[in-house]
């Protein structure tokens, strides 16, 4: 027999994806792990921060900005910054070593890598990191002598303005596991990024008297998805902080 669900009518505006929340209360806890606390107001002033010293940089929009991160809230407001700014986030798995780092930057195109400071090893093992024409942005630590997110985080860029493009334009691009073959970049639109937002939000019955735990990389489709959706209806976000260590280590974990 045919299951029938409610029919979604309207996306997620991801690009003002704490809306929800900043309504309800600004300064409740938007976002939690064992290392910090950040509230709704918090977590708009560091997307809007970075997102506009992104564009300093000289990124524009339809750039991609490939990350290597562990699960940080940190990299919940990169992802709100680079929706804010019209960026195409890039996430690749954390474990992943220097030659599929290539791969990705190599088959994404990206203009910049914000990677955690635990992998410069890696990251000076890697052909295309040293060639990204923006180099790259150290989390926790710096990284060849580049900015790090922290500062893009808190320092206000004054001046600098946004011009997101449409919403029917690029806004992720996820890669797949590449258990056939090379793992492919698969492209989501903000738009169609909103419908699954949305959907996730239907199918999980989502409200902002829910606090969501995202069993799995930031990094990856899930883990991404429930965090976009739990903060588009102002539901709190706990983050488990990983340790990655280096690629061996963490496929052995």
């Amino acid at each position: 027999m045919p299951l029938e669900g409610r029919h979604i009518t309207v996306p997620v505006n991801i690009r003002d994806l704490a809306r929800a929340g900043l309504d309800r209360d600004p300064d409740a806890m938007a976002m939690a792990s064992a290392d910090e606390q950040v509230t709704w107001r918090e977590l708009e002033e560091r997307s809007d921060r970075l997102a506009r010293n992104y564009i300093g940089l000289g990124l524009r929009a339809g750039d991609r900005v490939a990350s290597l991160m562990p699960n940080r809230v940190a990299l919940a407001v990169h992802y709100l910054a680079c929706f804010r700014a019209g960026l195409v986030a890039t996430p690749l798995n954390y474990r992943y070593s220097p030659r599929e780092i290539d791969h990705a930057l190599e088959v994404s195109g990206a203009s910049v890598l914000i990677a955690h400071a635990e992998r410069a090893a890696d990251l000076a093992a890697s052909d295309l990191v040293a060639t990204l024409p923006l180099g790259v942005i150290g989390v926790e630590g710096q990284l060849d002598n580049g900015p790090t997110l922290e500062d893009l985080m808190s320092v206000d860029p004054e001046g600098t303005e946004l011009d997101p493009s449409p919403l029917s334009d690029p806004a992720v691009i996820f890669f797949t596991s590449g258990s056939t073959g090379p793992a492919k970049g698969v492209t989501h639109t903000a738009e169609t990024l909103g419908w699954m937002t949305a959907s996730a939000v239907d199918a999980l019955e989502l409200t902002s008297d829910d606090a969501f735990l995202p069993g799995s990389s930031m990094s990856h489709l899930g883990g991404f998805l429930w965090t976009l959706a739990s903060m588009s209806v102002g539901a709190r976000v706990v983050v488990e902080p990983q340790q990655a260590g280096p690629p061996e280590a963490a496929r052995a974990g």
